[in-house]
Parts: structure tokens; C-alpha cells; sequence
């Protein structure tokens, strides 16, 4: 009989040792990258992180880019959520302000990693006071998208440098049909109204302007002035979209991935989307047309840790996986973007599209511009800009009287 129960006591704690020994860390990923790129393609990382890694599970949670800020501010509120982010650099000082992000300087210290800090891409770095909050997953510079075929059928044999070769030009291609448009500037107001990050930004960059002295607001400043009037005219002379005020960047998008737009300011990074779903578009990309200033906005998919996870070390190795050179080239290829770790450009280079090689040849010899991280109220003033930029389009005030009226509100918003 005490033999029996001996056994039965083997057996249990064998049980409950191997279950505890095969027993796997679940963390979860919430991102929207998947859904600009092939879903298929992050779960073939997961499967490669998890392989190498037999004691976490990740479960990836793909929404779409207008979603995932709502996502975590909601779920930080209640304490749960996911424990890998996806984030967007605007995000970041609203984020502090909630608590939301865990510090990485901590981690990046570590000297197991897969890279060294200084090979990550400076301007995407969520660095304030102090203290690193994300890294760049990738990288980009916002650049024009161009319909070679549109740009040729205008009458043009090659794409606009400077602005005023971009407002003739997107003119003459407006007026080939009712049905296209020479340029693209999506201001509407529905959430993510991101018109002013997409387009108007940097248009000013590639006019020597910013919109921040150092962390402070700084909208009513000549060179911003300069700028509004500059898109106020290709509004007047029949350059831009019709219905700007009712489209989102999202809309622009599908009308040049239809061969409707000549011309589409917007991140590198969509090169992926509009090749994949329209590969016979006569698609380039060239650095935004210049008013004197050659810089560019750059931008990233930024990784962070949410500040409640409970996985935090899990979490940060399948950060470490994705920024490790063979990994980060990999994405970097499937984003059509530049990697995150420049230690993995060599990589990507060869073999590199045209696509590719044009947003190297812009981030090798233009000035990256990134002002939007530390900037209070990030995400409120894109609001603030767009409804001043619509009443200035509608004819209802100048650029001047714009520039002003965002300025204050934006003092007022941030006190």
C-alpha cells in the first residue's frame, strides 16, 4: 500500500515537473505592419522566433493603423493588453503622459543582444528625457510616388524637382481627364486625420521650415506661411484632388494604386502596397520636389513594451530577434523600406529593387527631419491643422490667418 502511494507520488510530481518544464510564455504582438504587407509574412517571423525560442509562444494581433492607437490606450486604462507594440513616433508623448511604455535603455544595455545601439537608425528612436522608449523596426523617408504614365501623357519626360515644376506639371495632368488628379493631399477630419504629417510636412522640410522650436509649438513662422500658400495655389490652379477635404491618406492611396493621381506625397513604405496590388503602374519614387531644401521626413515602425506587461523579458528577446541583422533585412525587404539596424543594410542592398535603391540614394545625401516625438499634442494637432488648412482651401482665411489660428490653438490645447 505505501508502495502504491509512493508511486502515485512519483507520478504526480512528474506530471506537474514536465508540464511546468514544457509550460510556454505567451506574449502577444499588437501591431498593423501585417496588414500593409502579407500577413503571411510576420507569422513566418513568429514561427522562426518561436523555433529558436520553444519556450514562448507569440500570438500576433494585426489591426488596422487607425485602430492600434486605440487599442493600447484602451487596454493600458483597464491593465491588459499586449506586451510587444507597434507604435508610431507621434504617439510617444501622449504615451508618457499615460504610462504607457516601458523604458528600454535597460535592455538595450544588455551585451547578449543582437545589435549594437549605435547601428539602429537615430532620428526613429523614441528618445525623450533620457530615456528610450522604442525602437525603428524600419525606416523611411517620405517621398513622392509618381505615375510615370500620367507624368508622359501630360507631356513630361521626367518627374517635378522643384515646386514649381510640380505644380505645372500636376496642372497639366489634372486636366486630362475629369477623372484624374494631379496630386494627392487627403485632409479629412475622421480619425487618423494625419493630411498635415502626410503631405504638408514635408513639403515644409523641402522648404528649410519646421513647425517646433525645440519642444515648443512654432506654426506661425514665415517658412510655414510659405508652405501654405505654396499648396493654397495648386488648390486654386486645379492641382490638387477634388474632394480633399473628405479624403483620409488611406483614400489617396487607392486612387494612385488605381492610376487615378500623378503624384503622391506619402512614406516610402507604400511602395509594397502599391506594387503588389497594381504591378503594372509605371511606378517611381523621387525625393519630394524642393523649394531650395534638400530633407526629408523620416519615419519608422517603431517597437516598444507595453509598461503592464508581465512578460517584459520575453517580450524584449522577440524584440532583440526582429532587429537582429538577418531578420531586420528580411523585413526591411518585405516593407520595401530601410532596416531598422544599418548593420543589416549590406544585405538589403544587394539585390535591391528600384524602389529601394531610390529611398537609399535619399537617405544617403538629404537631411532626416523628424520633429513629431517630441511634440505635445501630437496627435490633437493634426487636427487643429487640418480644420484651419480646410477653411484656408475653402477660401474662408489666408495662410497667414491658418498659421495663426493653429498656433493658438495648439498653445491652448497643450496647457
Amino acid at each position: 500500500m505505501k508502495l502504491n502511494k509512493l508511486l502515485i507520488s512519483i507520478l504526480v510530481l512528474s506530471f506537474f515537473w514536465t508540464g511546468s518544464a514544457n509550460a510556454k510564455t505567451q506574449i502577444e504582438w499588437l501591431q498593423w505592419f501585417a496588414a500593409e504587407n502579407t500577413r503571411d509574412f510576420y507569422e513566418g517571423l513568429v514561427d522562426e522566433f518561436e523555433a529558436s525560442n520553444p519556450n514562448i509562444s507569440v500570438k500576433l494581433v494585426t489591426q488596422p493603423f487607425g485602430k492600434v492607437r486605440e487599442s493600447i490606450v484602451t487596454d493600458s486604462a483597464i491593465g491588459v493588453g499586449s506586451d510587444v507594440l507597434g507604435l508610431n513616433m507621434p504617439w510617444t508623448t501622449g504615451f508618457l503622459k499615460s504610462e504607457i511604455l516601458e523604458p528600454l535603455d535597460e535592455y538595450m544595455a544588455r551585451s547578449n543582444n543582437s545589435f549594437k545601439t549605435a547601428n539602429l537608425v537615430q532620428a526613429p528612436i523614441g528618445k525623450i528625457n533620457g530615456k528610450t522608449w522604442m525602437v525603428p523596426l524600419n525606416a523611411f523617408p517620405f517621398v513622392m510616388h509618381v505615375n510615370m504614365d500620367l507624368v508622359k501623357k501630360a507631356g513630361f519626360s521626367v518627374p517635378p524637382k522643384t515646386w514649381d515644376e510640380l505644380q505645372k506639371q500636376a496642372v497639366a495632368i489634372s486636366g486630362l481627364a475629369h477623372s484624374i488628379s494631379g496630386v494627392g493631399i487627403p485632409l479629412s477630419s475622421q480619425p487618423p486625420s494625419n493630411g498635415p504629417i502626410l503631405t504638408f510636412l514635408p513639403l515644409l522640410y523641402s522648404n528649410g521650415g519646421r513647425i517646433m522650436d525645440g519642444t515648443t509649438p512654432n506654426f506661425d513662422n514665415p517658412k510655414v506661411i510659405e508652405t501654405l500658400n505654396f499648396i493654397n495655389n495648386l488648390k486654386k490652379s486645379g492641382a490638387i484632388t477634388p474632394g480633399f477635404a473628405s479624403r483620409t491618406g488611406g483614400v489617396d492611396l487607392e486612387e494612385f494604386i488605381a492610376g487615378r493621381t500623378g503624384f503622391l506625397i506619402s512614406p516610402g513604405v507604400h511602395a509594397s502596397a502599391i506594387g503588389s496590388r497594381n504591378p503594372d503602374l509605371n511606378h517611381v519614387l523621387v525625393r519630394v520636389p524642393t523649394n531650395g531644401v534638400n530633407a526629408y521626413r523620416v519615419h519608422g515602425w517603431e517597437l516598444g513594451i507595453a509598461s503592464k506587461s508581465k512578460h517584459k523579458n520575453e517580450a524584449w528577446k522577440f524584440i532583440d530577434f526582429l532587429l537582429s541583422k538577418d531578420i531586420n533585412a528580411k523585413v526591411a525587404g518585405a516593407s520595401k523600406a530601410l532596416p531598422g539596424n544599418l548593420d543589416a543594410l549590406d544585405i538589403v542592398r544587394n539585390g535591391a529593387t528600384p524602389v529601394m535603391k531610390a529611398q537609399m540614394q535619399i537617405l544617403s545625401k538629404d537631411e532626416p527631419v523628424e520633429e513629431l516625438r517630441q511634440a505635445p499634442s501630437a496627435v490633437g494637432s493634426w487636427s487643429l491643422m487640418t480644420e484651419e488648412m480646410q477653411a484656408m482651401l475653402n477660401g474662408e482665411q489666408s495662410a497667414n490667418q491658418a498659421a495663426s489660428k493653429v498656433q493658438s490653438r495648439w498653445l491652448e490645447l497643450i496647457k
